[in-house]
């Protein structure tokens, strides 16, 4: 009797050892469905859509010449160009004791292009109808110049170029968003992310770290055979024992301590999401009030009962139990290009832009608007005979580039750094060097002695250390998981900026990390002065 006790308190302090060390790790798995619209059309032989501008699509429906079901009716109204101003800043330089020892000014141009659309629909399955204005409005400000006839030259040779550039981009826009509203209403769009993920044990002291990871590796199996349009019953069966083994693990670790709630936490949140995306909403929620129950983080426990809630709402709406469905989008409108293309036909937009080699040779070079998204891994130029007549366009590798500076100011940089879309095992040996980082041309978007942000691919943001060789994604694993921790390191000799990391001041967007990089250079600056004093 007394050894049998003892041996079951010997088992509960080696259980409170163990859940001492319940380390938590993200481990990722792909996910695959059908994003369901909020107002379906059910009869899918009356998903069609009739459009007069070619760059309006609805996922999973049949675009039709003339009375589709949905019917959109768009109106570019133009582009206006506000007041040109030509701002004129004073600028003083003073020595150690605060006295003007110099003045001189500089110059920009500051104009605003607005541009507005309007939009008809009708539904003629719900009768539903409405018309909608769209705008869009852009301030431009140039780079600076020396005298108020520069900058106003500048401007009048540009002009036409800054008009077509701002339309062009608010046309896109405008267009965006209504694509935006009218799937989200109803389109079947076709989803998949590699980034969802479950709570697996970190720590190898812990008992259950081995079969934690297995449990892992067979979810992630199983997941990635997932397709949108496939059935998933098969993936359900799979994950049974999964779940068993997740429910098995709950009464091994009963008490109120905070690390063994944590193991528990970790089973309820990794069936809570697996029958999420086995379509079970009934028991995420039975899961999710068992987070909450539980008390290690019931904001989780809140956030599954929404989701199932908002789940169960949608499959109700389109009559389905599943969102794993073909999806067949396709143009039947028999529209010739040759018209389409007249419709959208404008002058070509040329950008003219310095472009300063790996070698330091500097060329004056003509850069299509449609061409500037595009760059990154390559440059495309334009390409002229002797008579000054466009012939084609020349490629030119990043890894050849080293700047280019266009001459309204907008600034690309030769940045290395590893992309977060590469996978393990895509880089090749000549990159292992660098850990898989390469030669990508970055917009800047900030630039100091202490810190630089970067922007590839206008979606990706790359921070780089001044003195650093290579740069770092803000999508990368590494630095979203670890994001107080880097920019601690980053923010190093500077208390007041590593106390509003600590505070969670900054988040991982462009607005708040240029935010963080002007305050630390500013606290950089700031100490080196005191310290020259």
């Amino acid at each position: 009797m007394k050894q049998g006790l003892l041996t079951s308190i010997t088992l509960l302090f080696c259980l409170i050892s163990f859940a001492q060390s319940a380390d938590l790790d993200k481990e990722n798995f792909k996910v695959s469905y059908v994003k369901l619209p909020t107002k379906p059309i059910l009869d899918d032989t009356k998903r069609t859509y009739s459009t007069n501008h070619r760059g309006i699509s609805i996922s999973g429906f049949s675009k039709v010449k003339s009375e589709g079901t949905l019917d959109y009716n768009y109106t570019f109204n133009g582009t206006e160009i506000g007041e040109v101003n030509i701002n004129k800043n004073k600028i003083e330089k003073k020595d150690k004791e605060g006295k003007v020892i110099s003045v001189s000014y500089e110059y920009m141009v500051v104009v605003t292009y607005s541009s507005s659309a309007s939009l008809s629909f009708n539904n003629a399955e719900t009768a539903e109808n409405f018309q909608k204005t769209y705008s869009e409005s852009t301030t431009y400000k140039s780079s600076t110049f020396g005298s108020y006839n520069k900058a106003k030259d500048y401007y009048n040779n540009n002009r036409h170029n800054l008009r077509n550039k701002y339309r062009t981009a608010h046309k896109n826009t405008i267009i965006s968003n209504i694509n935006s509203y009218a799937n989200r209403a109803y389109g079947y769009i076709p989803y998949t992310t590699e980034y969802e993920y479950l709570w697996i044990l970190g720590s190898k002291k812990h008992p259950e770290f081995q079969k934690h990871h297995e449990a892992f590796d067979k979810v992630k199996a199983s997941f990635d055979k997932i397709k949108y349009d496939e059935p998933i019953d098969e993936i359900k069966k799979e994950m049974e024992p999964i779940i068993e083994y997740f429910n098995s693990v709950i009464p091994n670790y009963p008490g109120d301590k905070r690390k063994i709630r944590k193991v528990r936490y970790a089973s309820y949140y990794n069936i809570a999401n697996l029958y999420y995306y086995l379509e079970m909403p009934e028991k995420v929620k039975e899961y999710a009030q068992k987070i909450i129950d539980n008390n290690y983080d019931k904001k989780d426990g809140k956030y599954f009962i929404k989701k199932a809630e908002q789940l169960i709402k949608s499959l109700e709406t389109n009559k389905t139990n599943t969102r794993h469905m073909k999806v067949l989008t396709e143009d039947l409108s028999n529209v010739p290009e040759e018209e389409e293309e007249k419709e959208e036909t404008t002058d070509i937009e040329l950008n003219k832009a310095y472009l300063i080699t790996k070698e330091n040779d500097t060329t004056l070079v003509d850069i299509k608007s449609s061409d500037i998204a595009s760059i990154g891994y390559k440059l495309k130029t334009v390409e002229y005979d002797q008579n000054g007549t466009p012939i084609g366009s020349r490629v030119k590798s990043a890894k050849k580039c080293k700047e280019l500076v266009f001459v309204d100011g907008l600034h690309y940089r030769n940045i290395k750094f590893k992309e977060s879309s590469i996978k393990s095992g895509a880089v090749d040996a000549g990159q292992m060097v660098l850990g898989g980082a390469t030669d990508k041309l970055c917009k800047v978007l900030f630039e100091s002695d202490k810190i630089n942000l970067y922007l590839f691919n206008e979606s990706e943001m790359v921070i780089l250390p001044a003195g650093s060789e290579k740069g770092k994604s803000t999508m990368a694993a590494g630095f979203v998981f670890g994001f107080k921790k880097n920019l601690t390191k980053y923010a190093e000799g500077c208390p007041t900026v590593i106390e509003k990391v600590a505070n969670k001041e900054y988040k991982n967007n462009q607005e708040s990390l240029l935010k963080f990089c002007n305050e630390l250079t500013k606290c950089s600056s700031s100490a080196t002065t005191q310290d020259g004093n």
